[in-house]
């Protein structure tokens, strides 16, 4: 059964994409929007999406994972690292992640996003209709 378009995950999915796209990773990283909306997702959620968005970039080849230089960098790339190790999606874990504050984790998924080779397929987000709305 596949993810209703308004649960946490979905929403998550749909506005780092947006952001990312829009802004870039250094500024998206600094909308209060965007800080919001990482902050006060479950932290099972947010677990989802990094260990995604891991899985979708464990063969990227970016020259910010290869080199990391803050804290987000260097995350992103032990994640991926661990992806790496995993047979399937589900076997990802990111425990590592929550060793860090919320900022560098959303950080760290900006990073992923961007080095991912097919964002849509990273964080695939169903558009609501109107009748999936009570």
């Amino acid at each position: 059964m596949p993810e209703l378009p308004d649960n946490p995950v979905q929403s998550l999915s749909r506005h780092l994409r947006q952001q990312l796209h829009l802004h870039g990773r250094r500024r998206a990283a600094q909308t209060p929007f965007l800080l919001a909306v990482w902050q006060f997702t479950p932290r099972e959620d947010r677990a989802t999406v990094l260990a995604r968005l891991a899985w979708h970039a464990r063969h990227s080849r970016t020259a910010v994972l290869a080199a990391p230089a803050d804290q987000a960098e260097r995350l992103a790339k032990q994640l991926r690292r661990d992806a790496r190790r995993c047979n399937d999606l589900q076997d990802v874990t990111v425990a590592a992640a929550f060793d860090a504050d919320w900022q560098t984790q959303m950080e760290a998924a900006l990073v992923l996003l961007a080095a991912c080779p097919d964002r849509r397929a990273a964080l695939p987000v169903e558009v609501a209709e109107p009748e999936d709305t009570p």
